[in-house]
Parts: C-alpha cells; structure tokens; sequence
C-alpha cells in the first residue's frame, strides 16, 4: 500500500509517499497512492500505551480485550502494554500463554503484556514486556529475582502502607518512598508530582505521567478517584513540566462500571478510562505551541518504544508500518467503544482529531469505525518484530 499526505520523518514535517505492507518499505517524494491525506492532516508514528488495564477475563464485564483495544485504535494508539491485575492474576506461565491467546485472538492493535511479580521462573522466558511491581510486592521474597532480572520493571510508586490508609493519608512522601526500594531497569509509572520525576531521573530510571495527574480535580468524585491519588492544584501546576521532562504518556486506561462508580467514595474502585484521550492531548498541546510537534511524538511515541525496546516509534525504512493521522480541529472528547460511557474527562476541548489509525499496515481505524485487523505480540521474538 502507499499512502501520500505530510507526515513528521527524521524530526521534519516533509510531503511524502510512504509504501509498506507490515513493514515500511520505502519513503520518496511522489507516487500513485492509495490513500492521499490532504494538507490539513498528518501522518505520524503510532502511538504507543504502555500502562493499559484491559481487564477481559472474568473482568470482562467492565472492559475485554476488543473493547479496549477499539478504544484505543479510536484514539489513534496502535500499541497497547497490558496490566496483570486482571482475575486470574497473570503471574505463572500458564496464565501468560493464555493471556496471551486471548489478545491473539480479540486484540486490534498491536499488544505486549506484563506479569506480575512471581517465584515462576519459566515466565522470565516468555514473551512479554516485563514485570508490573505494585506497592504489595515490595515486601514478597520473589522481588528480589524480579529486580535482577534484565525485563523491564514498572513500579506502581507508593509503598504498601498505602493500600491500607485512608485516602487522605495517601501522601507524596509514601510515593517518592517507593523508588528506594528498587533499582535495575526501572520505569517509575503515573508520577502524580514533579518530585517523583525528579527523584526517577536522579535514580537512573525512566518516568512517566498521566493527563488525569495534570488536568483531573482531586475532589472527593468516584468518577475522579484514582491510585495514586490526584494531587492538589500546586502539585498539579508544577507536573506541568513532566510535558518537557518526563520520558512518556500513559493514560493508565482503568475501567470499571457506571454501577461501581456510583457507590460510595470510600468504597468505589478506582480507576480512569482515557486509552483514547492522551494521543489527541499531546498533539492538542503542540497546536497550541506549548509543546514542539518533536516532544510531542517523543511524548507517545518514540520514547515509549524505546523504553520497551521494540522497532516502532519512527517513520522509517524496516519500520513496523503504525501509523496515526490526525487532523486539527476543535471537538469535546468522549469515549466511543470502550464500555465505560462517562469519565471526568468528558467534554475537555481539544484540537487534534484522529483521522485514521493504521496498525501491522492494514486500517484498524477509518474516523467512524474499527475493523478487526489483527494485532501481534510485540514481544515475541519469533518472527513479530
């Protein structure tokens, strides 16, 4: 396929014709394309999540894996990195296989999993992005082989006393705490402050952050409630400057029913659904000129992959062909196809629209509707990347 419109390549925007099937095979100036993207859009590096909650499983009745995944093809993401705290936990290697069959099957985008802290060492051999340390595990003997591993570990930063505390007990010290029980490849996830940033630099680690750290009031709303909790309005100013500094972007995607959301604050579970919010955010933020349209796909992009270690990020020759497009113009945000209807993020005005979203080169996202294209581990070494 070829595909011709502006698209950002080697830090540039440049009038191009791209040709690939999986993989990018050329880039020059003119051809007989396929698909023309006109003047007001452009053709980008898919975007990548690496902290995605898609439940599935016997959680499926708050998001599965189709759903999710349609959610953030919507939102222009073609890779997603799935979270084990599903039911079962995905922590033996059983449970990885099969978890993994399941996004073989349902996924429509590119996909890698986590697995949680464990004394299997059979899943140090599997294909999968690495290991998710809750607060929990810091105390489990096993973290110990976990930490040596060469996988990559993202660490959830508070410290086990947090899940026991009331929520207003739930300081910025027990966060920043959390990193000094760690060390190796470490990646720090959602940093609710700049403090966390600061100190996951010094450490060597990579870090990232979340829009609903930065832009979500912290009132007392089951809607708003998350893990770690939402900072007050001096905190949140000062993340401002994760747009600069930070490595990524997650949107830390949660879902949980609207039943479950209406209980009680103290009891709700906590959790955003916003895999579809974040790409369009960052590229609103360069439309705006507060960020440069580089940082931007640093921000969703090339960093993450980079992170995780995998041939995507880039529009480049021998590429994985993952594409977002975007067009700019204003609409208030909304989820589409994921099961959760209602998210405080409602309504927020943005500037970057998705156009199309292109995964393993076949069109996963057209503007209206999803298509089930197949997504391949990107982890797995036999023959996927």
């Amino acid at each position: 396929m070829w595909i011709k419109g502006k698209a950002f390549i080697k830090d540039n925007i440049e009038d191009c014709c791209i040709e690939f099937d999986r993989k990018i095979k050329q880039i020059k100036k003119d051809c007989k394309p396929d698909i023309s993207f006109n003047s007001s859009s452009l053709i980008l590096p898919g975007s990548l999540d690496m902290h995605v909650h898609t439940r599935g499983m016997l959680l499926s009745y708050k998001e599965d894996i189709i759903t999710a995944t349609s959610e953030a093809a919507y939102g222009g993401v073609t890779t997603i990195v799935d979270m084990p705290n599903t039911k079962p936990y995905i922590n033996t290697h059983e449970r990885v296989l099969s978890r993994l069959r399941e996004f073989e099957n349902y996924s429509r985008t590119d996909y890698g999993i986590y697995s949680g802290v464990t004394d299997d060492n059979r899943v140090d051999e599997d294909p999968i992005a690495g290991y998710k340390i809750f607060p929990e595990d810091l105390e489990k003997p096993e973290l110990k082989s976990i930490l040596s591993s060469k996988r990559l570990k993202i660490i959830h930063p508070e410290i086990p006393i947090s899940n026991n505390s009331f929520r207003n007990l739930r300081e910025m010290w027990q966060e920043l705490a959390s990193l000094y029980f760690v060390q190796g490849k470490i990646h720090v996830t959602h940093a609710t402050n700049y403090n966390t940033i600061e100190l996951a630099k010094k450490f060597g680690f990579t870090v990232d952050f979340t829009p609903h750290h930065l832009l979500v009031s912290g009132e007392k709303d089951c809607l708003s409630k998350v893990n770690p909790p939402i900072r007050d309005k001096t905190e949140q100013n000062k993340l401002i400057r994760a747009l600069f500094e930070a490595d990524t972007i997650v949107s830390d995607h949660a879902p949980h029913t609207s039943k479950e959301k209406n209980m009680p604050y103290e009891i709700c579970p906590p959790g955003i659904a916003a895999v579809s919010f974040t790409t369009p955010f960052v590229y609103t933020m360069f439309k705006k000129g507060i960020i440069s349209l580089q940082r931007a796909v640093e921000l969703v992009s090339k960093n993450p992959a980079k992170i995780l270690g995998v041939n995507l990020g880039e529009i480049k020759e021998d590429k994985i062909a993952n594409f977002t497009i975007i067009s700019f113009n204003d609409w208030r945000y909304h989820t589409k196809f994921s099961k959760v209807l209602e998210t405080p993020l409602d309504e927020f005005p943005l500037e970057a629209n998705i156009l199309t979203t292109i995964v393993e080169g076949k069109i996963a996202y057209d503007g209206e509707e999803v298509y089930p294209i197949r997504g391949v581990n990107i982890f797995d070494k036999s023959g996927n990347t």
